[in-house]
């Protein structure tokens, strides 16, 4: 199958600064040429640790499915990684299971998860509910964009200056869609504004199996994740969603460790993991699992195993 590094780029004198950049940074691998090195030789003396580990994380992935789980990827403020952590889950369910995988914006700005994954645009939700209704997996297929065989998509449209996708789609409209990708798609993942009290996102979570709200590791960042942790319904009430925090690295040189910030809101009974910094990641280019640091394909992979559980003991809605 042919990969985000396979496909050809332009090398010609007329390429922009910004596409030459882009061109850079889609081929740049988080980790140094030293440490991978230096990760090699370790790996000679651990006999496969790395691998065995890999495979505990993504076990949960790959739980099956007898309905379709939709888990909404939220947050209070933009630039904290929410469409990263979105595409980088939709990347690694498609990676690791064979069913197929749907990521849906369900934002209300100019969203760039189709960039991230790879698709200079792709339909909006929009025309995938003016489509109406697919009778086949191959049917929904040619009413989104396809990021690979397994992973269908949603986003922002070729015209970017266009309404938001979701400012033309009726409740009515946003539940059947959700419906019909489920049908097909044993996971969806939304791609919510920045806002918890956004239309969208309160539609997304409505629909939603389960919910992670990604927030930086800063103060301003733990205080969000306490303040919506403490707003959302009860365990047994009226729109009651599980939630999971991912306390994200969005800089190498954050004051404050990720690793502790999730252990410090655990500790106040509110479930949260954390992505390190990564520098593939933090490129905001196509997401090219290959190029990830090792420590991010292990969090990333025990990420989706974690919020797939989630979505599974959140029972149907």
């Amino acid at each position: 199958m042919t990969t985000e590094t396979d496909r050809p780029v332009r090398t010609d004198p007329f390429e922009t600064p910004e596409e030459r950049f882009r061109r850079i940074l889609r081929t740049r691998p988080a980790d140094s040429a030293l440490r991978a090195a230096a990760q090699h030789v370790t790996d000679l003396f651990r006999s496969g640790t790395y691998v065995e580990e890999l495979t505990r994380a993504a076990a949960g992935a790959q739980a099956p499915v007898t309905t379709g789980r939709r888990i909404a990827v939220v947050g209070s403020r933009g630039g904290a990684g929410r469409t990263t952590t979105s595409a980088l889950l939709a990347r690694v369910f498609s990676a690791l299971r064979t069913d197929t995988i749907a990521a849906i914006d369900a934002g209300t700005g100019l969203g760039t998860l189709d960039l991230r994954l790879g698709l200079d645009s792709a339909p909006t939700a929009a025309e995938l509910a003016a489509a109406g209704p697919a009778a086949t997996v191959a049917d929904l297929a040619r009413s989104m964009g396809r990021a690979q065989d397994n992973l269908l998509v949603t986003g922002s449209g070729a015209d970017r200056h266009a309404a938001p996708p979701f400012a033309r789609v009726s409740s009515d409209e946003a539940t059947a869609l959700a419906r019909t990708v489920s049908r097909f798609c044993p996971v969806t993942v939304y791609d919510c504004g920045a806002g918890m009290d956004l239309a969208p996102t309160l539609w997304a979570l409505d629909q939603a199996h389960a919910a992670l709200l990604v927030t930086p590791a800063s103060v301003a960042g733990i205080e969000d994740a306490l303040a919506v942790a403490s707003r959302r319904p009860q365990p047994g009430g009226p729109g009651h969603v599980p939630l999971l925090v991912v306390v994200v690295q969005v800089d190498d040189r954050a004051a404050l460790d990720p690793a502790r910030q999730a252990a410090r809101l655990g500790d106040a009974g509110i479930p949260a993991v954390h992505l390190d910094y990564d520098r593939h990641l933090a490129a905001g280019v196509e997401l090219d699992l290959a190029l990830l640091a090792r420590r991010t394909r292990l969090q990333a992979s025990g990420l989706a195993s974690r919020a797939l559980r989630l979505a599974i003991d959140g029972g149907a809605r």
